[in-house]
């Protein structure tokens, strides 16, 4: 999911990545893991900031699909009022209908 050419797009342009280690003590990663309440050594989760530093919307975790990490970025970027790319809005709506379930149709013309 993280590695998908859109998602690493979005990341890269429409907002400011941040990579934080779980699994180091006694350093400034430890200090923002307590300031989010984030165990060591838990699973990855995505966060969406606003300017102010709190969550745009809930943390992504647990589910890690391309789906939800679509969806998240258009949600965080319509509650901080900033246009949503018309590529992301594509691409959260065919993760969402894929997961879903799609189903095929064969017209015929004459």
């Amino acid at each position: 999911m993280l590695s998908h050419p859109l998602i690493v797009e979005a990341a890269e342009t429409l907002f400011v990545p941040v990579a934080i280690r779980n699994n180091t003590e006694g350093d400034a990663e430890a200090k923002v893991r307590e300031a989010f309440r984030e165990p060591a050594w838990n699973n990855p989760v995505v966060r969406l900031l606003g300017a102010d530093g709190k969550d745009l919307v809930p943390r992504l975790a647990d589910e890690w699909s391309l789906a939800q990490l679509a969806d998240g970025m258009v949600q965080a970027r319509r509650q901080a009022k900033l246009a949503v790319p018309p590529w992301l809005a594509a691409l959260r709506d065919e993760a969402v209908a894929r997961r879903r379930g799609l189903e095929r149709a064969v017209f015929a013309m004459a």
